[in-house]
């Protein structure tokens, strides 16, 4: 036992130098699971980060929780592109990687620095303009208060847009380097900053200005500007595979042909997400803000419940990557299969105490009306987050393959067809309970939908016996 638990523990650090890659060596479960665990729990104080600030925000007021969830769509654009770059570099990356080519990670890493600073050059500016004219703040039956609210919120938090874009991509390179503990180590500085500093910057106390929303945001940029600099330090490391090295830059068309391949048909499934949320943001807007809030707080319940399968299938990404460059197509059906079965076993058993007691998973809203309005949603589209999982798999296969265009569907269809349209007849049928349970059905429709997809490709990429494509 005590052998096993040591496996599992140098599972998620980098592969020594010379020695062998248990990534494309190693057996699959353990390997899977070891490169899972330190990326669940990165997940995990990822999503703490917006729980903290709906908990502090939900006891300033239901107008502060309201405005953050009014500014999801467009404060999300940094997460959307930056999402998508961190997805091209860790496809990127493993690629390289498994097809013995690690001598031009620190070009690729040169390469990913200079997206980072192009996207910080294009969304910040465009982001803050965006949320003086935004139609989706505007238009939206709530309080003119809550709208100026998010306007406040989304400005200062795109200021910080370089940090956010730099962390997620410079980390999603070390993990697809393999190595995944380092990038937890990071979220954790992060989240830490983000418990000490949100309520000194929300509420005021002391010699603190009480900020309210704005003081969640201000919490936020210090946070990543801390966790960029601890990412730095560590590029420096000599014995790292992406690391900053003197010397490495070559322009290579190609490498950067390959990152937006998968980055810019990503980045339009990332979009999904906002837009999704937007369309059903406007739908449930006439029945009040405390709908808005509810709607924004049943989404963070779903994203801890949704923590298990992104990290089992980032890592799977790692694995079908590094695997996919080297040629293991084999390996890489086992791969894909074996996260499909835990994902869908990891979030059952995650789904089930929340279905049952959905009250207690909604303990940290402090408003009422909020968790009435929440609770449908929480129990309903919970019991359905399975099949998203099985969404996710599929996008992250053809991701980690360097099939860009084929990952922007899966997650695409779910946001922006399935789960409005789903909420859109409950909403016709009965009322605001019926778009949640509409909510649900859409997510089933679309998980069912891509499991065959994906049972199919992988039995086509099996049988295909071309050369496995990888970064030219």
């Amino acid at each position: 036992m005590s052998a096993w638990l040591q496996r599992m523990r140098s599972m998620g650090r980098r592969p020594a130098e010379g020695g062998p890659n248990p990534i494309l060596e190693g057996k699959v479960t353990p390997t899977l699971l070891g490169l899972s665990i330190p990326m669940i729990m990165a997940m995990v104080l990822v999503t703490f980060f917006g729980l903290v600030d709906m908990f502090y925000l939900g006891r300033f007021s239901p107008e502060a929780m309201a405005a953050v969830g009014l500014a999801f769509p467009v404060t999300y654009l940094l997460h959307t592109f930056g999402g998508a770059l961190a997805s091209a570099c860790t496809s990127s990356c493993s690629r390289l990687i498994g097809s013995g080519r690690a001598d031009e990670v620190p070009n690729l890493l040169l390469h990913v620095i200079l997206l980072a600073a192009a996207l910080s050059i294009l969304l910040i500016p465009g982001g803050m303009a965006l949320l003086g004219v935004e139609p989706s703040l505007n238009s939206l039956d709530t309080d003119p208060t809550v709208r100026q609210m998010a306007r406040q919120y989304g400005l200062i938090y795109f200021l910080g847009g370089f940090f956010s874009l730099f962390a997620m991509s410079v980390n999603s390179l070390f993990r697809g380097e393999g190595d995944t503990i380092f990038p937890f180590k990071v979220m954790g500085l992060g989240l830490v900053l983000n418990i000490i500093l949100d309520p000194l910057f929300i509420f005021g106390p002391g010699p603190f200005p009480r900020l309210g929303v704005a003081g969640a945001a201000v919490t936020t940029v210090v946070s990543f500007g801390a966790a960029s600099l601890l990412v730095l330090r560590e590029l420096l490391t000599a014995d790292r595979k992406v690391r900053l090295m003197r010397g490495a830059w070559r322009w290579n068309p190609a490498m950067m042909r390959d990152l937006l391949q998968v980055a810019g048909p990503a980045s339009l499934a990332n979009l999904s997400l906002p837009v999704s949320v937007m369309l059903i943001n406007k739908m449930i807007a006439g029945f009040g803000t405390m709908a808005v809030a509810g709607y924004a707080a049943a989404r963070v319940v779903h994203s801890v419940v949704f923590l298990p399968m992104l990290g089992l299938s980032m890592s799977m990404m790692i694995m079908v990557g590094q695997n996919h460059g080297a040629g293991k197509r084999d390996r890489v059906r086992q791969i894909t299969l074996t996260t499909l079965r835990f994902t869908l076993t990891v979030v059952t058993l995650m789904a089930l105490p929340v279905v049952l007691f959905p009250e207690w998973a909604l303990f940290w809203v402090k408003d009422e009306a909020v968790v009435a309005a929440a609770l449908p949603l929480v129990r309903w589209g919970t019991l359905t987050r399975p099949m998203l999982g099985i969404v996710n798999v599929a996008a992250f296969w053809f991701q980690a393959k360097g099939n860009g265009p084929a990952g922007m569907v899966p997650n695409s269809v779910l946001r922006v067809i399935c789960e409005p349209l789903g909420v859109w007849f409950g909403l016709q049928i009965a009322g605001l309970a019926g778009g949640w349970y509409g909510f649900a059905i859409g997510d089933t429709v679309g998980g069912v939908l891509f499991l065959v997809i994906l049972l199919w490709r992988l039995r086509a990429y099996v049988r295909d016996a071309d050369p496995a494509p990888t970064v030219t």
